[in-house]
This record gives structure tokens, C-alpha cells and sequence, in this order.
């Protein structure tokens, strides 16, 4: 048995449906802008990278309720534990994590 099997049995001993992340949430990388350091403004909103915050700028793309999955880089801990971030309110995400948004 893996460590997600053993998990799952902990977890959820009756089992657990599995979905397409599609069916679930919104993937909206499509609207992830990367800016380059150095054409950063200023700000008080979040700018996401692949493991969490890289900046604050004055502008932003998304306001709302996401998880954020590193796509490339750093994406683990010194635990080796994934990178993931929950972020709430008006944030910037830049192209090096996935957005995903809950579906209503």
C-alpha cells in the first residue's frame, strides 16, 4: 500500500469519489501575467509565483477565493511537502502556478 492509499484509508475509511479536477473547479491559467521584476509596481496586492508570494504590486487579475499549485521551480518544502497556497481576496498570479477556482 502507497502513502496516498494509507492516507485515503485513514482519512476516509468508507472511500472516496473521484473526479476530473475539471468537473470540480475552474482552471483559469489562462489569465495568469507574468511581470518581470523590474516593471513591478508597488502595492498592496499579493503577487503569486510557484511557491507563494513573490512581491506586492498596485495592480490585480483575480479577486476571489483560489488554491494555487506551484507549476514548476520550487514547488516542495524542505519536508518535501507540495507547495500550495490558498489565497483569498484581489491577488496577481503570475504563469509558474495553476489557479483553480471551486465551481459554484
Amino acid at each position: 500500500m502507497n502513502h496516498i492509499e494509507k492516507l485515503l484509508q485513514t482519512l476516509a475509511p468508507k472511500g472516496v469519489e473521484f473526479r476530473k479536477l475539471g468537473e470540480v473547479c475552474e482552471i483559469l491559467d489562462n489569465r495568469r501575467i507574468p511581470i518581470a521584476k523590474n516593471k513591478r509596481n508597488p502595492g498592496i496586492y499579493p503577487y503569486y509565483g510557484a511557491n507563494g508570494i513573490q512581491d506586492y504590486i498596485d495592480s490585480y487579475i483575480f479577486d476571489g477565493d483560489f488554491v494555487l499549485v506551484g507549476e514548476d521551480g520550487s514547488v516542495i518544502n524542505k519536508d518535501n511537502t507540495p507547495v500550495v497556497n490558498w489565497a483569498s481576496g484581489k491577488i496577481w498570479v503570475n504563469n509558474h502556478a495553476h489557479v483553480l477556482q471551486t465551481k459554484n
